[in-house]
């Protein structure tokens, strides 16, 4: 997971992690997990992501699946 792809993503939609955490129906501390690779998101909550920070296809691959950028 690239991590600064998905802060920034973040940054850019305006929301809090806390937000982000209500949304896939998990506590703080869960989220923080997997933003910082403790545990993996699953796909549908890549899908919830992608969707609450409007992120494109390109995005969702680069931050979540770590494709490279040409």
């Amino acid at each position: 997971m690239n991590i600064a792809e998905f802060r920034v993503a973040i940054a850019r939609a305006n929301v809090s992690n806390r937000e982000l955490a209500a949304c896939l129906g998990l506590s703080e501390q869960a989220f923080y997990n997997k933003l910082h690779g403790r545990t993996e998101f699953k796909n549908s909550e890549i899908l919830k992501l992608a969707r609450k920070l409007d992120l494109s296809m390109r995005d969702v691959n680069v931050i979540f699946f770590n494709a490279s950028v040409n």
